[in-house]
């Protein structure tokens, strides 16, 4: 006699949701040829993009981050010419950073060769597929806040 076949559950939405985080956060991390910017930065280049020139202290908040994480991130950003550094008009002691010209080109190549990797996995899907997908990580995003 032959043992019954094992049942395998369907995962739930927010465990797939889980695990396609994790993979595409391994998967982001990694350099990619061609990139100049690491992960970690391109999230404060990403937060400098969408918020415009802001205080160091104002964007660790933002990101949800420890500010020296963020300080640190922002020198090295600096040092590389992606940041500008100014000062605040409303307090001349307080400096204002936002992303720089050169930034806005890292941070657009660091997003074309990622959406690369995610267009090549869904080089099979059709139109519905992906229109599906985008609808319902759109619902799920603004769900999210």
């Amino acid at each position: 006699m032959q043992p019954a076949p094992a049942v395998v559950e369907k995962p739930s939405a927010e465990d797939v949701v889980l695990r396609m985080m994790l993979a595409m956060n391994r998967r982001f991390r990694a350099r990619v040829d061609g990139d100049v910017v690491d992960a970690s930065q391109a999230g404060v280049l990403h937060a400098l993009k969408a918020k415009g020139p802001i205080r160091l202290g104002d964007l660790a908040e933002a990101m949800h981050l420890d500010a020296s994480t963020v300080s640190r991130h922002v020198q090295q950003l600096c040092d590389r010419g992606l940041i500008e550094r100014g000062p605040d008009p409303q307090d001349g002691r307080a400096r204002i950073i936002a992303i720089s010209d050169a930034g806005r080109d890292g941070l657009r190549c660091s997003f074309d060769l990622r959406r690369a990797v995610i267009t090549e996995a869904m080089a099979d899907w059709t139109d519905e597929e992906r229109d599906r997908l985008r609808d319902d990580l759109l619902r799920l995003d603004e769900s999210l806040g």
